[in-house]
């Protein structure tokens, strides 16, 4: 492994095909370990610690921050390597909320795309459900310290009693990035891009869900399946927290297609 700079991770050999992995909100390029091991041998991975995450900088500017500013440290990269061929995309959650916004603006060659239920919330409409139920997870989080924050955040996206089962080095680490995880959910709401915007995402789409994922992140794919116009879909016996907690069989998915991608 190399860096390219803080928070860009290099791994395989550049003459392969580029892939960009990008993780959830309150994790890291870590929890994609066991997939580089996997595409190393095939793929250049640029494995990517969003802003606020792993060795990345933090937000220095918090007010009205937007999906947006994730963007240029990742196109610099591209733009630094000089890289010849299309770039594949990995993301999982605000990841893939962020990988989606990579495939509409198009500021590199992307060859396709594979999402792990992407939270792009503002693709929901007000006064439906999912954005309801994920509006008043984010409300339960304004005013409270950050271990409630982060408590209420993780039991979300797993299960009641998740956070507090956690080893407490752990704990201390996701309570370290409450202040992120808020801005992110700030970034994924208020996303000026709406749904009918992604019908301009002309990319080959794999879009992963979990057959037992909450209300909001299926709202958003649902949403997003009658929009993209490449798309491909594929569901895992799992929740939202997939990647992490059944590794093996997401991560064979994305191999599979990402090594069978024209």
């Amino acid at each position: 492994m190399s860096e390219l700079e803080a928070g860009i991770h290099l791994y395989g050999e550049q003459q392969n095909t580029p892939v960009i992995l990008l993780h959830s909100s309150q994790s890291a390029s870590t929890q994609w370990r066991a997939l580089v091991k996997n595409l190393i041998s095939s793929h250049f991975v640029i494995a990517v610690d969003l802003l606020g995450y792993g060795q990345a900088p933090k937000v220095e500017f918090a007010a009205n921050f937007r999906l947006e500013q994730e963007l240029p440290r990742i196109i610099s990269a591209v733009e630094h390597l000089g890289l010849s061929q299309p770039v594949q995309l990995v993301g999982h959650s605000y990841g893939g909320a962020v990988a989606l916004k990579l495939a509409l603006e198009n500021p590199f060659k992307i060859a396709d795309v594979v999402l792990y239920e992407p939270v792009a919330f503002h693709a929901l409409p007000d006064d439906s459900p999912g954005m309801l139920e994920i509006q008043e997870i984010s409300q339960a989080m304004h005013g409270r310290d950050a271990i409630e924050c982060t408590r209420t955040f993780v039991d979300y996206w797993n299960n009641a009693g998740y956070f507090d089962a956690l080893p407490e080095r752990i704990q201390q680490l996701m309570v370290s990035q409450a202040d992120k995880v808020a801005l992110d959910f700030d970034a994924l709401l208020n996303e000026p891009r709406r749904l009918n915007d992604y019908s301009g995402v002309d990319q080959h789409v794999l879009l992963l869900q979990g057959e037992h994922t909450r209300r909001s992140a299926k709202a958003v794919a649902e949403a997003l399946s009658t929009v993209l116009p490449d798309l491909e879909r594929a569901f895992v016996a799992a929740g939202h927290m997939g990647p992490l907690t059944h590794s093996a069989d997401v991560n064979e998915r994305i191999l599979r297609f990402l090594r069978n991608s024209p």
